[in-house]
């Protein structure tokens, strides 16, 4: 593990959202090349240390502080946030019963206007 993936790591596993490799190299003072960054991304993934979920095109990486993650994701603003309900347990046994499958994991979000973005657009 070299000092940039740890770094990265550690970022990560202070993130209360998902980041972009360009939001953690605006979030790192110590600058490694944005390409470092991908690669130690892509290290880290491979690794199952951290995960990915695309959003409008844009990969975010984050540490999964639980076996899953749901996301919030707004289509104005680009905000995310994270929410704790896992409505998607009451429907994993009936799709592994109904197509013979094991689920091992699943990355859940919702696309929508945040709250923020509504009151503005009411003005």
């Amino acid at each position: 593990m070299t000092k940039w993936r740890k770094r990265i790591l550690n970022i990560l596993e202070n993130s209360k959202r998902p980041l972009s490799a360009e939001e953690i190299y605006q979030l790192n003072e110590f600058k490694p090349s944005l390409s470092t960054i991908y690669r130690a991304l892509n290290f880290l993934e491979k690794k199952d240390i951290v995960s990915s979920i695309s959003f409008e095109n844009t990969t975010r990486y984050f540490f999964p502080k639980e076996k899953h993650m749901h996301f919030l994701y707004c289509i104005k603003c680009g905000s995310i946030e994270v929410f704790e309900n896992c409505i998607a347990d009451e429907i994993k046994s009936a799709l592994e019963k109904k197509y013979n499958y094991t689920i091992l994991d699943h990355v859940f979000y919702f696309k929508g206007i945040c709250k923020k973005c509504k009151k503005e657009g009411e003005k």
